[in-house]
């Protein structure tokens, strides 16, 4: 039986605002292995630096739909901004990363209180260094911080700027391997989860149609990754240009799977909670974090994902 048969009549063009990071991996293996060719959509890749920057074109109209962290969910939340999660795609529990000047004798959370730190604001940089702070009894007001587009933090470091930074990967790698000796690389895994997500503005019906199309290819993808982790590196490495080191540095962190859960909920509830109690104090509480959450186009590809009471 000829299996075209049973390919969608129409085809749908969206665009998708994709951070350059291995977190995007099962977009990229999607591309690589034509996943998209067997739903309905016909995909066209906008590559950015960064959820924020990918959440950014999604709220502007740019571009239909991007990948963007639970992070910047959080902190967009709270700035009356109408979006919505299709899927959840990718965890990692030490995407992002503390590093430090040796001569600033930073030996654990405490000694970064009075130093110099660069982050990237309304990011999960910035969660990271509230989250590991908290952890000694300190806020991000008893350190001083520096605020940097991510590809600029290490430009900040070397010109002494800054006595820490709080990159995510690639840059946390990048940074290591360019300063060698001139950096600490610091233990932190586990101390935080990160979580990326397809994102769109709220959702009519035919945009859920999209979403259900474009995460069909996510699940062939991620199963691919499952199957052939070998060939779905080298596909990483060739897309985002990076060293085999780099790859086999993050790739154990990552968790590739299709879901919307509880932990989602809690996640988002515990940063948005954090933000209106340290820095967005004009809000009067957290929103209804329930309704960021769009399970619909979930539900029809694999409704076992899905776990939301």
């Amino acid at each position: 039986m000829n299996s075209k048969a049973f390919l969608p009549l129409e085809k749908y063009s969206v665009s998708i605002a994709v951070s350059k990071t291995p977190l995007s991996a099962p977009f990229y293996v999607a591309q690589s292995i034509n996943a998209f060719d067997e739903t309905c959509v016909k995909v066209n890749f906008n590559e950015v630096l960064g959820g924020q920057m990918a959440f950014a074109k999604v709220m502007a109209g740019e571009v239909d739909f991007g990948t963007s962290s639970d992070s910047v969910m959080a902190f967009q939340s709270l700035t009356r901004q109408v979006f919505v999660t299709h899927a959840m795609f990718v965890q990692s529990d030490n995407d992002v990363k503390l590093l430090s000047r040796p001569s600033a004798n930073i030996a654990k959370a405490i000694d970064l209180k009075d130093k110099r730190i660069g982050i990237t604001k309304g990011t999960a940089s910035e969660y990271f260094l509230s989250t590991l702070l908290a952890l000694e009894g300190l806020t991000t007001e008893d350190v001083n911080l520096f605020h940097y587009k991510p590809e600029e933090l290490v430009d900040g470091y070397i010109n002494n700027e800054v006595d820490a930074m709080v990159p995510w990967e690639p840059f946390a790698f990048q940074s290591a391997q360019l300063l060698e000796r001139q950096v600490k690389v610091h233990n932190t895994k586990s101390l935080n989860s990160l979580s990326f997500h397809l994102i769109s503005q709220a959702a009519d019906r035919l945009q859920v149609e999209k979403a259900k199309c474009i995460i069909q290819g996510l699940n062939i993808a991620i199963d691919y990754i499952a199957a052939k982790p070998t060939l779905a590196k080298k596909i990483i490495i060739e897309k985002l240009q990076l060293s085999d080191d780099f790859i086999e540095w993050v790739w154990p962190d990552y968790i590739f799977k299709l879901s919307l859960n509880q932990s989602l909920l809690l996640s988002l509830k515990a940063k948005s909670t954090w933000l209106v109690a340290t820095q967005m104090s004009q809000f009067n509480g957290a929103p209804k974090l329930d309704k960021l959450i769009d399970s619909r186009a979930l539900l029809q590809v694999q409704p076992s994902a899905v776990n939301i009471p």
